[in-house]
């Protein structure tokens, strides 16, 4: 591409994208887990980085978000509000404000999310000629389970993808143009995924909530295995694994 990142990352800030109006789970941002509101446990677990120069809460304007906004505030961490259905002009704002040379794109969903895993994946990132990458799931054969990870970006590729795309699409999903084999993006775009180390290369295993069915499930695993905001990836695979075998497969 003809933006191409710097020799190393910069400063390196991560964006996590959050909103209480989802359609399959409206106020699920602060639906708890362990007595503990969802996206607490995404920001406590990636306070847990070294590698992050900067972590952003980039919600919406919308008064229902500002639930959001005061916990991230009472966590200590800093925010963002910008448009709810143009996210990707949300999270080229945030990236500008808070002077970003890599942006690490986080979706909230994921409470299991690993600040071990994150820095892992901008370490790789740094040593490697590339426009992207991630391993917050099973991409380009990964491996990785779903949930434990992110996916980074040079800030200046994010402001491009704001500055031309126009599919509505492309606005809602932020990075969903880098795959679109219809656009320019996919076929320019120097992508690449690190291998899941052996512990976590269970791609059939999910840790997102998307519904409440979801969190239910991760509750009873949280209940069973003991995990807390300290547990570390492979901990939760393996407390998964069990939890599957104990209740004839079922999955989270």
């Amino acid at each position: 591409m003809s933006d191409r990142r710097p020799a190393r990352p910069g400063r390196v800030v991560a964006l996590v994208q959050a909103r209480m109006g989802s359609s399959r789970f409206p106020g699920k941002m602060m639906a708890p887990l362990a007595g503990r509101p969802l996206l607490a446990w995404v920001l406590e677990r990636l306070k847990r980085a070294h590698r992050l120069d900067a972590l952003v809460l980039a919600t919406t304007d919308q008064p229902r978000d500002a639930a959001l906004l005061g916990l991230a505030q009472a966590l200590g961490v800093a925010t963002f509000t910008g448009s709810e259905s143009d996210v990707l002009g949300r999270f080229s704002g945030a990236a500008r404000q808070f002077e970003a040379d890599t942006v690490v794109r986080v979706c909230a969903d994921n409470p299991f999310i690993d600040g071990a895993v994150v820095d892992q994946l901008v370490d790789f990132y740094a040593a490697r000629d590339c426009d992207y990458a991630c391993n917050h799931l099973d991409r380009m054969g990964s491996g990785y389970a779903d949930g434990f990870g992110a996916e980074i970006l040079p800030a200046a590729l994010l402001h491009r993808l704001a500055a031309d795309c126009t599919d509505p699409r492309h606005r809602e999903h932020v990075t969903i143009a880098l795959w679109d084999e219809t656009g320019p993006w996919a076929r320019d775009c120097r992508k690449t995924c690190p291998r899941a180390p052996a512990a976590l290369a269970f791609p059939e295993l999910r840790f997102d909530v998307d519904e409440p069915a979801h969190l239910e499930r991760l509750q009873s695993l949280v209940d069973e295995a003991g995990l807390s905001l300290e547990s570390p990836a492979q901990d939760c695979v393996q407390a998964l694994l069990a939890f599957q075998a104990a209740h004839s497969g079922g999955g989270a």
